[in-house]
């Protein structure tokens, strides 16, 4: 989600030694508070010469994504493999093999620009990864397969508000206490309603690359965490997420990341079709999704503030 995240539940550190000791006995030490995102805390710790993270949160669906996405991984890639899922008195649990780095977006200017290489090859590994025993767009679960039929069906799916979703209420509370953002809700639909096609590559996504969900050491991707929000679907939703998020991250030069992707998808003659009109779709789609996340959380700065870079992104792509 965006770069302002709530906790979904508390297990503070005493809670999750408790919890490892009692699972894998006292061999487990150095339990630490690693990260704590949207809907997940992350804990790390050594079991004998072994490191280790457990996470823990209410949606066992998150963790068994990001044990289907291992079979993605690749040295460009490295997707941490998830080794046990389980039950806990208040949700679940994942253990899995621990990766150390630095954040990519807690990166500085200088280490960016060194690290962008890496970056760059690992979203060409989503654009290209196998996704031939899969079928559909959009959210995937642990059979694997997309929720819609089409990209645009996906896309367009965005204001939904029912009690299946996780920020089930978001309309109503953006009516009553966002006008503006209410207003830039509809502005930003129609326009997507008019832009959204379906004439798109089918391609893993991420959909997160920051939050905590990248790591790098060594100017190389060390890992990528956190497959919740993982759909199918066009592969410029990567680029476009970063772009959108960019004055968050003002120390990332996302420009270069832009060129040197484009630098690479002219090195192997690969051409976007449409690709001004894609952007422009995934820009709407991020930001609706996150005036309806950011209502959801009551963070109205941030809702305003999202909705007008989706606009001016939009803007700057096809003028009104």
């Amino acid at each position: 989600m965006s770069p302002n995240h709530t906790i979904d539940g508390q297990f503070d550190t005493e809670e999750a030694q408790a919890f490892l000791t009692e699972k894998l006995g006292r061999t487990i030490a150095d339990v630490t508070l690693v990260g704590a995102g949207a809907w997940s805390h992350c804990f790390g710790f050594r079991q004998g010469a072994d490191e280790m993270v457990i996470r823990f949160g209410q949606y066992v669906d998150d963790f068994e994504k990001d044990q289907l996405a291992h079979r993605y991984a690749t040295p460009a890639l490295p997707i941490p493999e998830v080794l046990d899922i389980g039950p806990t008195d208040a949700g679940y649990y994942a253990i899995s093999r621990r990766v150390h780095g630095s954040p990519l977006e807690a990166v500085t200017a200088e280490q960016w620009a060194a690290v962008v290489p890496s970056l760059v090859a690992a979203m060409e590994a989503l654009r290209t990864a196998d996704l031939s025993i899969t079928t559909g767009f959009g959210g995937w679960g642990s059979d694997g397969n997309g929720a819609n039929a089409t990209w645009s069906e996906h896309l367009l799916a965005v204001d939904r508000d029912a009690p299946d979703r996780r920020t089930y209420g978001w309309r109503q509370r953006l009516a009553t206490f966002s006008p503006e953002g209410e207003a830039a809700f509809q502005w930003g639909y129609a326009l997507l309603q008019a832009v959204a096609m379906d004439a798109v590559p089918r391609c893993l996504l991420h959909c997160d690359l920051i939050n905590r969900n990248v790591l790098v050491e060594d100017a190389k991707i060390a890992g990528v965490f956190d497959w919740g929000c993982s759909i199918y679907g066009d592969h410029l939703y990567e680029l476009a997420w970063f772009e959108f998020w960019a004055p968050w991250m003002p120390e990332l030069d996302v420009s270069l990341l832009r060129a040197e992707l484009e630098k690479q998808w002219q090195a192997i003659g690969y051409v976007p079709e449409k690709k001004e009109e894609r952007l422009a779709a995934c820009y709407l789609h991020i930001g609706l999704d996150h005036l309806a996340y950011n209502a959801y959380l009551g963070d109205w700065t941030t809702l305003l503030a999202t909705a007008e870079q989706m606009r001016r992104l939009v803007t700057a792509v096809s003028p009104p």
